[in-house]
């Protein structure tokens, strides 16, 4: 049952996939012919416009991934500076001691 939901899964992803890179030729073939336009490279999509189109059903991994930076960026604004500076300390002691 496991290596058919797997199975699903990746045939799933790999639809996807080609989905992206279609769009992505698309894309591409569509260059501007402006000299202007041809001057300065087009930024197509910024990291959370992939991860929004990485949205997988139920599995939402952009809200994921700016739940977790959020709180990243909470926990280390909250934090004192001394404690930040001994857990590097630490971690600089530890990885000379391997």
């Amino acid at each position: 049952m496991a290596d058919q939901d797997l199975t699903a899964e990746l045939e799933q992803l790999r639809a996807q996939l080609q989905e992206l890179q279609r769009k992505h030729d698309e894309a591409a073939s569509a260059k501007p012919t402006d000299d202007a336009a041809a001057a300065e490279p087009e930024v197509s999509s910024s990291f959370e416009n992939i991860l929004d189109e990485m949205n997988l059903g139920d599995f939402d991994i952009a809200g994921q991934v700016r739940e977790l930076l959020n709180s990243l960026d909470n926990d280390i604004k909250n934090t004192k500076p001394s404690t930040l500076l001994i857990v590097f300390a630490l971690g600089v002691l530890i990885g000379r001691l391997r």
